[in-house]
């Protein structure tokens, strides 16, 4: 029995993906680690977190909400203030869980997409060990959170296999327009998917549970702060808070960068930059790794081309009915990281039209989508080049490390500051 026990580990060691799922697991460990590391420091809000912070307390003081986005995210911050206290760790503890969840979410979609499980291991590792990626979840800041749902929006769409996971993509979908409105970009993307796969019926219950689901959280927390929350009460504030964004189009804040500039990027934000009184600081940016950044860039352009191609070609050989071709448009794998380049361009779009002030961190749904595409692209490469697919990743983690100081705050002197954020307005 030892002998056989020992045979089965020597045939593990020997196992060709065990040197992947060994640095998959470090890479995952490693992340965890940057993530929830001194989620207490600093003591004091940073950054955004006031708008947030301050009004997720509001609602537990039955106040009205004096932010100008929906109350989603705000109850959610409550929820988990009242669970482990007013302090910064009951802060940040809710987008520290969102930002786990990206992980997961980032991984499985980059599955969906091959149909092969290394994939999803790969795509865990890039989400894993990205800086935009940490710092949305060391923050009390909605854009991870809304990151998080627009993914599993996207997932449990996209592996709908019934009318009732089309309707549970509504439910989670409605509920991140509750956090934000720039998801409801989504909701065409998705009607679109329940449509490919002919799900008729939940294609038009999704059409009526997304705003559904939307008006009953914002009236949850209308109802919270003693305010009037029929329906046409929340569609009232609903309009007040769209004219109020409608309006923001000065362009006078110094951290505004334009939707072109994200692909550089042009300007992260300096979340945090405390000094330490030694000559060193700890610092907390939203640059991530700027490899898998402009990596994101260029499998964002090919995946546009070789996706055209492909749905061209598969649509002109088929010989099924038009209503069959369509169905199994979704089956083939560049049709499939088309969709992902959709789910990338949707969150983007809004930006290439409009003249209303943006962030980078407008960005950060569309950026995770963009992973997967690379994470895909490295998972092919594997299959028929397994030795450079692999130093491919190895590299990836090396830059991850190298710029590990400024995700998770760790002391850094401000010659290795500005070595990693090498481009002035970077800093």
């Amino acid at each position: 029995m030892a002998r056989r026990a020992l045979q089965k580990l020597s045939a593990w060691l020997a196992h060709p993906d065990l040197p992947w799922a060994t640095v998959c697991l470090v890479a995952l460990a490693f992340g965890a680690w940057l993530r929830a590391r001194d989620l207490g420091s600093p003591r004091v809000m940073s950054f955004d977190e006031h708008h947030f912070v301050v009004n997720a307390r509001r609602y537990l003081e039955h106040a009205s909400d004096l932010n100008d986005h929906p109350p989603l995210g705000k109850l959610v911050f409550g929820v988990a203030m009242r669970w482990l206290g007013d302090e910064p760790k009951g802060w940040r503890f809710a987008p520290l869980c969102f930002g786990y969840a990206n992980v997961i979410l980032v991984g499985l979609l980059s599955h969906w997409a091959t149909g092969r499980k290394s994939a999803f291991y790969i795509g865990a590792f890039l989400a894993a060990l990205d800086g935009f990626l940490i710092s949305y979840s060391r923050c009390a800041l909605l854009d991870g959170m809304l990151t998080a749902l627009c993914l599993a929006s996207a997932w449990v769409a996209l592996r709908a296999r019934s009318p009732l996971g089309t309707l549970l993509s509504a439910l989670v979908v409605g509920s991140a327009c509750a956090i934000k409105f720039s998801a409801v970009v989504l909701i065409p993307l998705l009607f679109v998917v329940a449509l490919l796969r002919r799900r008729w019926f939940g294609a038009l219950g999704f059409l009526l549970i997304v705003p559904a689901v939307y008006t009953a959280w914002f009236a949850l927390g209308l109802s919270i702060a003693r305010q009037p929350h029929d329906v046409l009460a929340v569609w009232a504030e609903t309009k007040r808070l769209y004219l109020h964004h409608a309006a923001l189009t000065d362009w006078k804040h110094p951290l505004l960068s334009h939707w072109y500039e994200w692909f550089l990027p042009k300007r992260p934000l300096p979340l945090r930059f405390e000094p330490l009184g030694d000559g060193r600081f700890r610092v907390l940016t939203s640059l991530g790794n700027p490899l898998l950044w402009w990596m994101v860039d260029a499998a964002v352009a090919f995946t546009l081309v070789h996706g055209l191609v492909s749905s061209a070609l598969w649509l002109v050989r088929k010989k099924a009915a038009f209503g069959a071709t369509l169905a199994g448009l979704l089956e083939r794998p560049g049709v499939r990281r088309f969709v992902l380049f959709c789910l990338w361009c949707g969150p983007v779009a809004p930006w290439l039209i409009s003249r209303r002030d943006s962030y980078i961190y407008h960005y950060l749904p569309a950026y995770a989508a963009g992973i997967t595409l690379v994470a895909a692209l490295i998972d092919t490469l594997r299959e028929r080049a397994r030795l450079p697919a692999f130093v491919l990743l190895l590299v990836l983690g090396q830059v991850s490390f190298y710029y590990a100081p400024v995700w998770g705050q760790l002391p850094i002197s401000r010659e290795g500051f500005h070595d990693r954020l090498f481009i002035e307005r970077w800093r």
